[in-house]
C-alpha cells in the first residue's frame, strides 16, 4: 500500500510540474500570438487596400484589389508566420494544462474529464484555424503579381477569401468551445480563478458574437482583454496553483 501510494504522489507531482511547464508555454504563446495579430488588424503594420471602382470595369479593379492585398500579406508575412506558428504550440500546451488540471484535481470524476474534452476540442479547433491561415504564406511569399490575365488574380483571391473564411469560422468554433469548457473547468479552481476563468470565457464569447456581427472595435478590445491580460493570468495561474498544491502535499 506504502509502494502504491509513493507512486501516486510522484504521478501528482510530474502532473503538476508539467502543469506549470504548459501553463508558462500556453501564456507567452497567447500573449505573442495576440500582439502580433492586433498590430496586424489595427493596422499598425501598412493597412489593406480599399477596393476602388473604376471606369476599367470591375474584373480589372478587383484584380488591381488582390495584387494591392498580395503585396501587403507579403510584407507583414513575418507577423503572420510568427504568430500562426506559435499559435499551435499554445494550443497544443492548452490541452495538456487541461488534462494535467483534471488528472491533479478532478479525483477521477466524469464531469470534469467532459469538460476537459470539451476544452480539447477547443483547442484544436484553434489550432486548425492557425494552420488554415498560415497555409496562405505559400502565397503569400511570392512579389511582383500582375493583373494579366484579371482572371488569374482573381481566382487566386478568392480562394485566398476562401481559406480565410474557414479559418475565421474555425476560430469562431474554437472559441465558444474554449468558453464552455473553460467554464466547466472552473470549478476545479480556487474562487479567484474561477472568477478569471470566467471571465476569459465570457471574453471569448464578446470575441465570437462581435467578430460575426463585424464590430471590429468590440471584437479588438475583447481579443487584447482574453489574450493579452487575462488568459495568461489565469494559464499561468492554474500552472502556479497546481505546484502549490503538490508542495503543501
Amino acid at each position: 500500500m506504502a509502494v502504491e501510494d509513493k507512486s501516486t504522489a510522484d504521478g501528482v507531482q510530474a502532473w503538476a510540474r508539467t502543469a506549470l511547464v504548459a501553463g508558462v508555454i500556453s501564456a507567452v504563446g497567447l500573449f505573442v500570438q495576440t500582439l502580433l495579430f492586433l498590430i496586424d488588424v489595427a493596422e499598425i503594420l501598412p493597412g489593406s487596400p480599399p477596393f476602388q471602382e473604376t471606369s476599367a470595369g470591375r474584373d480589372r479593379d478587383l484584380a488591381t484589389f488582390f495584387i494591392g492585398y498580395f503585396e501587403r500579406q507579403h510584407g507583414i508575412a513575418w507577423d503572420i508566420a510568427i504568430r500562426d506558428t506559435i499559435g499551435p504550440v499554445a494550443a497544443i500546451a492548452l490541452l495538456v494544462l487541461a488534462r494535467a488540471l483534471v488528472h491533479v484535481r478532478g479525483q477521477g470524476r466524469a464531469g470534469p474529464q467532459v469538460w476537459a474534452l470539451v476544452f480539447g476540442v477547443g483547442a484544436l479547433l484553434k489550432l486548425l484555424s492557425d494552420l488554415a491561415y498560415l497555409s496562405q504564406l505559400g502565397l503569400w511569399r511570392y512579389t511582383g503579381f500582375t493583373a494579366e490575365p484579371p482572371a488569374d488574380i482573381i481566382a487566386g483571391g478568392r480562394a485566398s477569401d476562401a481559406v480565410t473564411y474557414l479559418a475565421d469560422y474555425l476560430e469562431h468554433a474554437a472559441f465558444v468551445a474554449l468558453a464552455v469548457g473553460l467554464a466547466g473547468l472552473a470549478t476545479l479552481l480556487s474562487r479567484r480563478l474561477r472568477l478569471l476563468a470566467l471571465s476569459v470565457a465570457g471574453g471569448l464569447l464578446v470575441a465570437t458574437v462581435a467578430s460575426l456581427a463585424y464590430w471590429f472595435t468590440v471584437y479588438e478590445v475583447a481579443a487584447l482583454l482574453t489574450g493579452a491580460v487575462l488568459g495568461p493570468a489565469l494559464l499561468l495561474g492554474i500552472g502556479r496553483s497546481l505546484v502549490a498544491v503538490d508542495r503543501r502535499a
